[in-house]
């Protein structure tokens, strides 16, 4: 989980400290007819997926042998996969807060307080069969949570653990490990799809509240 947490924290702040400040140059670029707001959010994501892709996968190259994690080549691919798209759904998440926030430090204190939630129903210090009823919205909307689930999956999926003459707790193989936590008859496709789409419902947001925060003037009657 701290994979998960450490680049969805990276790209949302981020995203807080340069979209806030970028807002302003491009509401006033939007009340002169430059362009319009789905041209430019789509122009920005597209300029923005390299160097988004890049600080993940460094950082999933470092950490992944460090870790001593599944030596696979298509068990990294997908580490790495899920790596980048936490960090451009995390990003999406940072847009979105910066859509209300009236200021870059409004933004900053806004977009921590709301991962922070994320990481609480993340699924480690929460088993997911124990949220309230009530709280479980937050468990589905968690990106931390389908990111945590899809790297323990990618991990522990078909992993037997070597048999020794001691015995330390009762999992013997990755499956037990991933019942435990809830995350078993799951794949990494799964918890990718499901942050694909709060990515996208992210993006939705992000355009209709800009939509409805674009700066409004007095029109000017002729005599």
């Amino acid at each position: 989980q701290v994979s998960a947490i450490n680049a969805a924290m990276a790209a949302l702040m981020k995203t807080l400290t340069a979209f806030t400040s970028e807002k302003v140059i491009v509401n006033r670029e939007r009340a002169s007819g430059s362009y319009g707001m789905l041209p430019y959010l789509a122009a920005k994501l597209c300029a923005e997926l390299p160097v988004g892709a890049f600080f993940p996968l460094a950082f999933g190259a470092v950490v992944y042998p460090m870790a001593g994690l599944n030596p696979k080549p298509d068990r990294f691919a997908k580490f790495a996969g899920l790596i980048v798209l936490e960090s451009f759904t995390s990003s999406a998440i940072g847009l979105a807060v910066s859509s209300v926030a009236p200021s870059t430090e409004a933004a900053v204190a806004m977009g921590p307080a709301v991962m922070v939630l994320f990481i609480v129903f993340g699924g480690y210090y929460v088993n997911a069969d124990n949220v309230p009823v009530c709280f479980r919205w937050i468990n589905k909307c968690s990106l931390i949570k389908w990111a945590f689930q899809g790297l323990c999956v990618n991990e522990f999926d078909g992993l037997e653990f070597e048999k020794s003459g001691r015995k330390y707790g009762d999992q013997n193989d990755g499956a037990a490990v991933l019942e435990r936590l809830s995350f078993d008859g799951t794949s990494a496709g799964d918890a990718a799809r499901e942050q694909v789409n709060v990515a996208s419902f992210c993006y939705l947001l992000t355009l209709y509240l800009l939509e409805k925060n674009a700066p409004k003037f007095q029109s000017m009657e002729q005599q």
